[in-house]
């Protein structure tokens, strides 16, 4: 997507907002500090940066409303004082129109949207379609909006319609969208890519199902040969789905699964995967009056790792111990522990040689937190010692310091 289709579209929206006269307005912000040393430069030498994302809903009419979300990233703070400029990534993450028609077992919402929207691997679908509190793992947090931790995302311009039944606990619908990409598998120049995905999610009361998948067909800019008005030489797949067996008051299990751009192309027998396309959670949840364990196997694309809270590495496993207190009638104290063993940019495939990849490097981690609530927000800290910096003797990237704030309004 290029900044003159942003622009316009967000013109669009805005001009649509004093049109409809928008009557109420809720919205979901936060951000995050982090201060560490830059893994990049052997000497210590500190890095302070900032993730923040900002998600609004105008709610036009009783059945017509629509979502804005954005997200920056920015480089080092210290490095021009952070009084003057720095470089940043700023990214709209979505902009969509939702108009909803309520039939007699049925509700229909019919959607144009722009950017990310619905994505899999997050629980925005199941939250927006069936109003449950989330089951997303801790392990993925971010303070980049639905731009965090997806599985692949519904991204470009495009329409989408689900149905949501009264009676029973499932929606299902599609997308057909268009983006603009780098040709993935020849790493090639940008070429459209036309996507068509279904998707399908039921919320039972020890069983939460989200799966998608979809087509997607890149448009050759140019063909050497005869004239044809449509040129296709390869096809991408995609699928992924989020599943919690329990629930969020019961011992479970979490799991999610992904495959992004996989693709076929006709003169193969045979689907092209990378690695780096592959995701993989799996997440035992034990739960014992108020002490929870959450103990993750994990291997995620770097793209995804870099936008993470709690992940450094692409391949590990980290075990999470936390707990709750009240402090008052309205206020509660979580706190907790994450402790990580992760390799250095393996993935799962590595594993079939293991004295290898141990070899290459390793990371063992410590990360106590504790979240509370503040004002009329989430207040959350947390400090990571990463023990392996020691025995390379550069103590001074042992450590990190994040402090983030949400907040709903």
């Amino acid at each position: 997507m290029n900044r003159k289709h942003i622009i316009i579209l967000a013109a669009i929206f805005y001009i649509s907002s004093a049109l409809f006269a928008a009557t109420s307005f809720s919205g979901y912000a936060g951000g995050k500090l982090n201060y560490a040393a830059n893994p990049e430069q052997e000497d210590y030498d500190p890095d302070l940066k900032l993730q923040a994302f900002f998600a609004g809903q105008f709610n036009f009419t009783q059945n017509v409303w629509s979502h804005l979300e954005f997200s920056i990233n920015t480089g080092d703070l210290l490095s021009n004082s952070i009084f003057h400029a720095t470089d940043a990534d700023f990214q709209i993450d979505e902009i969509s129109l939702i108009c909803r028609a309520n039939l007699y077992t049925s509700a229909n919402y019919f959607s144009i949207f722009m950017g990310t929207y619905d994505p899999i691997g997050s629980d925005i679908f199941l939250q927006r379609y069936f109003n449950i509190k989330p089951i997303d793992s801790k392990l993925t947090e971010s303070y980049l909006g639905i731009a965090g931790s997806i599985l692949y995302p519904h991204f470009g311009l495009g329409i989408s319609d689900i149905v949501r039944f009264y009676n029973s606990p499932i929606a299902f619908g599609g997308y057909i969208y268009v983006n603009h990409e780098k040709d993935l598998i020849n790493d090639t120049a940008d070429s459209y890519v036309l996507n068509a995905d279904l998707r399908f999610a039921t919320v039972l009361s020890y069983l939460t199902f989200d799966f998608a998948c979809g087509l997607g067909i890149p448009i050759a800019n140019e063909y050497h040969g005869e004239e044809a008005l449509l040129v296709v030489e390869k096809v991408y797949w995609h699928a992924g789905t989020t599943i919690l067996l329990g629930n969020n008051y019961t011992t479970s299990l979490f799991l999610q699964a992904g495959i992004y751009n996989a693709s076929f192309k006709a003169k193969d027998d045979s689907a092209v995967i990378s690695p780096d396309d592959l995701y993989l959670l799996v997440e035992p949840r034990f739960l014992v009056q108020n002490a929870h364990m959450n103990i993750s196997v994990y291997s995620l694309p770097k793209n995804t790792v870099n936008k993470l809270l709690f992940v450094d590495d692409t391949l590990g496993v980290d075990v999470n111990f936390y707990g709750e207190s009240s402090v008052g009638s309205s206020n509660s104290v979580s706190y907790g522990s994450h402790i990580s063993f992760s390799f250095i940019d393996k993935s799962l495939t590595d594993l079939k040689d293991i004295k290898n990849i141990l070899s290459n490097g390793y990371n063992l981690s410590v990360t106590p937190y504790v979240e509370s609530q503040f004002l009329s927000g989430q207040l959350h800290i947390q400090s990571t010692l990463r023990l392996m910096e020691f025995v390379r003797k550069r103590p001074g990237h042992a450590f990190s310091f994040d402090i983030g704030y949400r907040t709903k309004f």
